[in-house]
């Protein structure tokens, strides 16, 4: 996850100029529709998914809350909602709104801080949540669900209810152990052939160059190679039946930003399958951001939230796109 002063200097010219010619995100407390094609850009979505809506959401939501750091989010069909965890240590409640199948609106419901054992607020790097798991979002009952949450600088694993507060103590797996301070678990989700399964951002040091780690907390460990483009990295895995749906944010300036999908077909560790899906190119006029949260929705529709680094040349995007 490219830090706010980096990507300050770094982001993409285009996607600077961009920037100047619309409302700063900060600039409102609701989230607003955008386009995800650049100003006066004539692009069409890649032929395998459609776009079905993007928002721009605020810095804050109307009671003052902050919103920006999101770095996850998932889905829990029992309450129709959406769960969005941000890397400064808070869990966020919204409803998203459609309409004739184009998302067009979320509302908050509520926020919590993640605490620690003591009930004190997670503050700076034990605040880093990069990953969000649900727990018991489809059984039929409502105010049960819980979260598996990961964290990156103090790379760890923790259970959490859904007002903030932990269930049990951190889990600091080994395969996550050597991975640099923000290169850790970024990506998690659940199979139910697996259970839980996670991924490191960036190659781990002795793997392959362009190549990272999946792996499951009894020890299953895959090698996952990343997409082509320069500074390709793992931000989030989300399960689609047996397979699962990898985002990857490729951040390497000069080279354009690029966000790519991708379909991954476990085989027996630590061999696997990877096809990319679609890919969006800041170089073809989309204007694109620091893309960190996938999860799916019950018809297959896929959301996608950006992280924009607490920076006011970023954006918070939520954007929804539908496979073919």
């Amino acid at each position: 996850m490219p830090t706010s002063g980096r990507a300050l200097g770094a982001l993409p010219l285009a996607i600077l100029f961009m920037t100047l010619l619309v409302p700063l995100p900060g600039c409102a407390n609701h989230a607003r529709v955008v386009s995800l094609a650049g100003v006066g850009a004539d692009i069409t979505p890649p032929p395998r998914v459609e776009l079905c809506g993007t928002l721009s959401l605020p810095s804050h939501w109307p009671d003052g809350t902050p919103v920006n750091g999101l770095s996850d989010l998932v889905w829990e069909r029992d309450a129709g909602l959406l769960h969005m965890v941000s890397d400064r240590g808070w869990l966020h409640r919204a409803r998203p709104r459609f309409e004739d199948g184009q998302l067009v609106g979320l509302s908050p419901i509520d926020s919590h801080r993640l605490r620690d054992g003591d009930g004190l607020p997670l503050e700076g790097s034990a605040a880093d949540a990069e990953s969000l798991s649900l727990l018991h979002g489809t059984n039929g009952k409502l105010g049960d669900s819980e979260f598996w949450v990961s964290f990156e600088r103090d790379h760890r694993l923790q259970r959490f209810d859904r007002d903030g507060g932990p269930l049990a103590a951190p889990i600091r797996p080994a395969q996550a152990a050597d991975a640099a301070p923000n290169k850790g678990m970024e990506a998690m989700t659940e199979l139910p052939k697996h259970g839980l399964i996670l991924g490191l951002e960036s190659p781990p040091p002795g793997a392959a160059p362009g190549e990272t780690r999946l792996f499951t907390l009894d020890g299953k460990q895959w090698r996952y190679p990343l997409a082509a483009p320069t500074g390709s990295a793992l931000t989030e895995l989300t399960a689609d039946g047996d397979d699962l749906l990898a985002l990857e944010r490729a951040f390497a300036p000069p080279a354009p930003l690029v966000i790519s999908l991708r379909r991954v077909r476990l085989g027996e560790p630590p061999e696997l399958d990877v096809e990319t899906l679609a890919s969006f190119s800041s170089a073809d006029g989309w204007w694109l951001d620091n893309m960190e949260g996938l999860t799916r929705l019950d018809d297959g529709r896929l959301l996608l939230l950006s992280d924009d680094n607490a920076s006011p040349l970023q954006r918070s995007l939520l954007v929804c796109l539908r496979p073919r």
